[in-house]
């Protein structure tokens, strides 16, 4: 990573106004302001607008790369296209020292009645290639795309799949300075999702430039150096990738959003006294105890003991019968309790859910779902949801 700054983003803020017929009248007025070199009205709302963007200033050096993270509305994808120069900031200043290759809302920009090529060449001259440099490209965006004889039909004939296939190859391709990815990650076939990530990781190893929007804060911590998290139109945390990604996580799981809900299929099984670490250590023990109280005997009960990350992904499942407990549900109170002697996971919020099945699986006695929120605190850095310690080995072979 050099010194060199090949994006600057100065003090820059973005409005928007929520009525169509203000907006007009309000597009008039600013063009009237920029021709006659007044500001006044550009740093204040008036009625009904609002900051997409407020005061933004950050910095992208050569060869590095950077993650916005946020929920929804937050402004990311707006910054995005701010820098790209589809929209201009109300107030601030974008310095741009590179050629820009933007992921962003991809193949939208190609014309339907033109062809695949057609489109390519077009493409590339818009990103500032010369047409020699267009013609050696194309057949390794061609390869890259895996359009096959599609690429010679027109474009209105593609399916959404295709054209993001064909406009991340357009982008990549070209190796330009400086890459603006939102969300592409995410979207097409597994196998293409696969060769994205490649790619990319290919550009950022040769050298590349990356400003990437993403959910995915794996993506964030395997490809980004540092993280910018907004919030409601501002900057809320820049930082190490990890570090950021790690507050973000821990934010969105103590807002309340994973809380579940309880579903009894037979009232007489009711559960309680739940006991467990709101806080927990990944090192250390961890116990779940809970009470289940029922109008019955219950022979052969089966417990579900699941954890999920605060994206609702599925991190374990311990069946009570597969682990060899077989307990009984008298009439009266059964206590239960669960001891791990490690939780290895990464630092983040997870949710328990409890599944009560009688005689086998499928026949549902009660079922909460993400009801108990914990906190896990781990120091060890981790790419991953496990933190597992693998014992390591090697043999070598000398050749004489």
């Amino acid at each position: 990573m050099g010194d060199k700054i090949i994006v600057h983003v100065e003090n820059v803020s973005k409005k928007y106004c929520r009525d169509l017929k203000k907006s007009l009248w309000y597009g008039i007025r600013d063009v009237w302001r920029d021709a006659t070199g007044r500001t006044d009205e550009g740093s204040v709302l008036r009625p009904y607008e609002f900051w997409a963007l407020k005061d933004i200033s950050i910095s992208l050096r050569k060869g590095e790369s950077i993650g916005l993270i946020g929920r929804n509305g937050a402004g990311k994808t707006t910054l995005l296209k701010l820098i790209n120069g589809l929209i201009k900031p109300t107030t601030g200043k974008i310095t741009i020292d590179g050629t820009l290759g933007a992921l962003i809302a991809l193949g939208t920009g190609f014309n339907p009645i033109l062809t695949g090529r057609e489109n390519v060449k077009i493409a590339g001259a818009v990103l500032g290639f010369s047409e020699k440099q267009i013609a050696e490209s194309l057949d390794e965006i061609l390869e890259f795309s895996e359009m096959g004889d599609f690429i010679d039909a027109p474009v209105k004939s593609y399916s959404s799949g295709m054209l993001v296939r064909l406009g991340f190859s357009v982008a990549i391709q070209m190796k330009p300075d400086i890459l603006l990815v939102d969300e592409v990650l995410a979207v097409g076939d597994l196998s293409f999702a696969v060769k994205c990530q490649k790619k990319i990781t290919e550009y950022r190893n040769g050298g590349g430039s990356m400003i990437l929007v993403s959910h995915g804060m794996h993506n964030v911590r395997f490809h980004c150096d540092k993280a910018i998290w907004l919030d409601k139109a501002e900057v809320k945390e820049i930082g190490k990738s990890s570090d950021v990604c790690d507050e973000y996580e821990l934010f969105i799981g103590r807002t309340g959003v994973m809380q579940g809900n309880e579903i009894y299929f037979d009232h007489d099984i009711k559960i309680g006294d739940v006991l467990y670490p709101q806080k927990g250590d990944s090192s250390k023990e961890f116990l779940f105890e809970f009470t289940v109280t029922s109008g019955r005997f219950v022979e052969k009960p089966i417990i579900v003991f699941a954890i999920f990350d605060v994206k609702g992904q599925h991190i374990i499942s311990n069946y009570s019968n597969m682990d060899g407990f077989w307990p009984h549900f008298r009439k009266g109170k059964t206590h239960i309790r669960l001891k791990f002697d490690a939780l290895p996971l990464s630092s983040g919020v997870y949710s328990i859910s409890l599944v009560f099945h009688e005689n086998g699986v499928g026949n549902h006695l009660a079922f909460l779902q993400n009801r108990f929120v914990f906190e896990i605190q781990n120091d060890e850095s981790n790419f991953g949801l496990l933190r597992l310690r693998p014992k390591w080995d090697y043999r070598a072979e000398s050749i004489a």
